[in-house]
């Protein structure tokens, strides 16, 4: 099977020029279409604030094309007429992002940069007025059909992941229970990542969700072993739908070295094709086209994860012809 390996990282290298289109969807006007709201919470102390506002002019700067929203509630000087609860839940009510070339898929991003709380009865996000709950938020997007992004870079996050994992979401929280309530600076990373040419792991000139989470992760755990603290974090990514998270710890690079216990489901698939920034050219394909190179891509995923199960030769020849399917569609017309 040796020949066999030997054409298909000929057929790798072939379709990276391929994937190099797959950075980001844009249309004519320069717009990628996905629209996005910035939460910054209750700060507390002013320190705090300052860390928080950065943390939103870092988002805001990243996207200055698309539709994007923010709600500063470190600005205690102003008044709004409605506090920020409703306004996000407003936001999410609103249902008129763009769509690029008739793509199904549309996507939404929900921000939370600040401090959150939890007690026996709820997980919740601290905000200038009442606070926002994990089940508030999910009820709010349950009919709303997209592709949700939630980063949750709060303390006491992690119940976030249980209310809100669901098919078609990516949900991000700054720890792993809501125990962990010290002050998080997961968030914090995550901003300064998000457009950070060294978190292009994989170098596709594109920054993925992905990339982005593995990054501030990384850049937490260097945190706290240079200050000699033990950590008091541990950031999770739950894009699967199984509500259980998964931790920077099972990436080595871009790719995964550990596998789930009990025969699950690893996460991480669908915030690999979730793009942040772009630093190379945009991708021109169709919907049609991207949306059927998203499936072949779940396919190949699903593929490498029976490999143990299937004989060699099957398993090259199915590869071999997922990667053909693959380079076609990705090719532009």
């Amino acid at each position: 099977m040796a020949w066999r390996k030997r054409e298909l990282i000929g057929l790798v290298v072939l379709i990276a020029g391929f994937v190099q289109l797959d950075c980001q969807a844009v249309f004519e006007d320069g717009k990628s279409g996905r629209s996005i709201l910035v939460v910054i919470g209750a700060a507390g102390e002013e320190e705090f604030g300052k860390a928080f506002r950065e943390s939103g002019e870092r988002w805001h700067a990243a996207f200055p094309s698309d539709d994007f929203s923010l709600l500063d509630g470190t600005d205690l000087a102003k008044s709004d007429e409605k506090d920020h609860r409703q306004q996000i839940l407003d936001w999410i009510a609103k249902d008129e992002s763009k769509r690029v070339d008739g793509d199904p898929i549309q996507e939404r991003w929900l921000v939370l940069i600040g401090h959150g709380t939890n007690d026996r009865k709820a997980a919740k996000f601290n905000l200038k007025g009442p606070d926002i709950s994990a089940e508030t938020i999910t009820k709010a997007i349950a009919s709303v059909k997209a592709r949700w992004l939630i980063m949750d870079g709060s303390s006491s996050s992690g119940p976030f992941i249980n209310a809100l994992s669901g098919e078609n979401r990516i949900v991000i929280t700054a720890t792993k229970s809501g125990a962990e309530q010290n002050y998080a600076r997961f968030g914090e990373y995550f901003s300064k990542s998000i457009t950070d040419p060294t978190t292009d792991l994989d170098h596709d000139d594109c920054v993925s969700i992905l990339e982005a989470f593995l990054a501030a992760s990384n850049r937490v755990a260097q945190f706290y072993e240079n200050e000699g603290r033990l950590a008091s974090e541990q950031a999770l990514l739950d894009d699967n739908g199984d509500s259980r998270g998964t931790p920077a710890a099972f990436y080595r690079g871009a790719r995964p070295v550990k596998a789930p216990a009990d025969g699950l489901k690893l996460d991480g698939s669908l915030a690999s094709r979730m793009i942040a920034s772009s630093f190379g050219q945009p991708d021109l394909r169709t919907g049609d086209q991207r949306a059927k190179c998203e499936a072949i891509a779940d396919q190949i995923e699903l593929l490498r994860s029976r490999k143990k199960e299937l004989a060699e030769e099957e398993y090259y020849l199915e590869l071999e012809k997922l990667f053909l399917q693959y380079a076609k569609e990705n090719a532009l017309k």
